[in-house]
């Protein structure tokens, strides 16, 4: 027979255990091999840790943020312009343009117990492969521009491929903070053409984050053998 103070001493490892189960974040870190371009490094899994603030966040399957790891902090850094009043919202599992809807959804049922009601989700995304990959896939109901927007369209085409080309342009002469300096405008670019998702949106989001690793996240060089 266990007594009120074991009982209460059980309760109390339950609770954390649940807890701990329920919102710890994974910590990671950039590897690359040594001489290799940070670029080509991939962000591994290297434990977890509880955040109390960033267990405040909803998760989204598009999520408003990306989450670096520095030093024994996490920061929290907005993945695209976010408008007033927008929700900043984390992504607990596999954001929508890596994981199928099918199996993600019944995954954060089963362990989040809650049906996520992202855009992602009710509008049922596809993954990136299957994402439109030009200005010519994109449907109509996507479109942001009117037809008397026509005389200007090919003009802001052609600036979003130029600042794509000069955002990657920085990053191969390992210009992190300018490359990170255009991404804003970037992103305002493609939103001046069409609405998410797309694999521009994704294109994007994917290598600020590895930029912001890049110049601020947890790195290290691995041995070529």
């Amino acid at each position: 027979q266990l007594g009120d103070a074991e009982l209460l001493v059980g309760s109390l490892m339950i609770h954390l255990m649940e807890v701990a189960t329920m919102n710890s974040h994974e910590i990671g870190q950039m590897e690359a091999e040594r001489g290799q371009n940070w670029l080509l490094g991939q962000t591994v899994p290297v434990g977890c840790a509880l955040e109390p603030t960033l267990v405040l966040l909803n998760h989204a399957c598009d999520p408003t943020m990306i989450r670096v790891n520095i030093g024994v902090s996490t920061a929290g850094f907005a993945s695209r312009n976010i408008r007033k009043g927008e929700e900043i919202t984390d992504c607990y599992s596999w954001p929508f343009d890596i994981t199928k809807y099918e199996d993600r959804s019944p995954d954060l049922l089963k362990k989040y117990k809650f049906q996520c009601g992202c855009i992602a989700c009710k509008e049922k995304w596809v993954t990136f492969h299957d994402l439109p990959r030009s200005f010519n896939d994109v449907p109509d109901d996507k479109i942001n521009f009117s037809p008397e927007d026509l005389p200007h369209v090919q003009g802001k085409m052609m600036n979003v491929q130029k600042l794509g080309s000069k955002i990657n342009q920085l990053q191969q002469k390992d210009d992190f903070d300018g490359a990170m300096s255009l991404y804003g405008e970037f992103n305002a670019a493609i939103q001046q053409l069409m609405a998410p998702p797309h694999q521009f949106y994704v294109i994007a989001r994917r290598s600020y984050a590895s930029c912001l690793w890049v110049k601020y996240g947890n790195k290290i060089r691995r041995d070529n053998n």
